[in-house]
């Protein structure tokens, strides 16, 4: 059996034209008692205007997509 996921760490907020960026590392959502544990990656969340949280992989896909005004081009992949 699985062991619960270890809870994310939330780093210092960071802004990008006068919006705040969420910069955590998540760990995964399960731990194996036995062998590799699950690689962290540190993910990024903004808020648009709505009030809707946006997720990318990399700070400056994050940043590029507040430069765009949150528009999602198609086709992209929106871990919202």
């Amino acid at each position: 059996m699985l062991n619960a996921p270890r809870a994310v760490d939330h780093l210092p907020l960071l802004e990008h034209n006068g919006i705040e960026i969420l910069p955590i590392i998540h760990y995964g959502f399960s731990s194996p008692k036995k062998g590799p544990q699950p690689a962290a990656r540190t993910i990024y969340g903004a808020r648009d205007t709505k009030g809707e949280r946006h997720w990318r992989s990399s700070l400056h896909e994050i940043e590029k997509l507040i430069d765009s005004n949150f528009a999602i081009e198609e086709g992209s992949d929106d871990a919202a």
